[in-house]
């Protein structure tokens, strides 16, 4: 992918967090069983998700499934794994590009995606970090070592700022 290609990636890694933070209103709102109504979602009603051999996977539940996905934990959970999923997904493209001129911004993201990839932790063992890795007021130190990348190194608006940091400039790369 060209650098322009992984800024729209990007963009739209956030709008698909946008839209699916929203669906977290839906699952608590007090009406939910009222809008599953108006969409023919009943009792009994499950998720069919295709296979390649053109059959489908058809156990999930959708009112099971509404009932476990209640109370506080599940938005944090819920958003910790697409905050997760953005990071490796990023970092995948920027990988294959061997992370472009390796700016700090970008080193700093390669750990962010290392750890989140690896149970939430920082693991800076070997001479990690090997180049500078920072962004405005967060550094990777060896120190980091151990702690929790998502919700204590680091919160969800922080990330945003770096996408869109990110996103900035590999926009200002030359595409090749």
């Amino acid at each position: 992918m060209t650098p322009s290609q992984i800024s729209d990636m990007i963009e739209r890694l956030k709008s698909y967090y946008v839209v699916a933070s929203m669906g977290l209103r839906f699952v608590a709102d007090p009406r939910w069983q009222e809008l599953y109504d108006s969409f023919g979602i009943d009792r009994g009603s499950t998720m069919r998700l295709g296979r390649r051999d053109d059959t489908y996977y058809e156990c999930l539940d959708i009112y099971k499934a509404h009932d476990q996905v209640q109370g506080p934990g599940y938005n944090l959970d819920f958003l910790g794994a697409m905050l997760s999923v953005m990071l490796v997904w990023i970092g995948d493209e920027l990988a294959r590009e061997k992370y472009f001129d390796r700016s700090p911004q970008l080193e700093f993201l390669r750990h962010l995606r290392n750890g989140v990839a690896h149970g939430n932790t920082f693991s800076l063992i070997r001479g990690e970090p090997r180049r500078p890795a920072f962004f405005g007021q967060f550094r990777i130190t060896p120190e980091l070592h151990g702690h929790n990348v998502l919700f204590e190194y680091m919160m969800a608006g922080d990330l945003f700022d770096l996408f869109d940091d990110v996103a900035i400039h590999l926009r200002k790369l030359p595409s090749s």
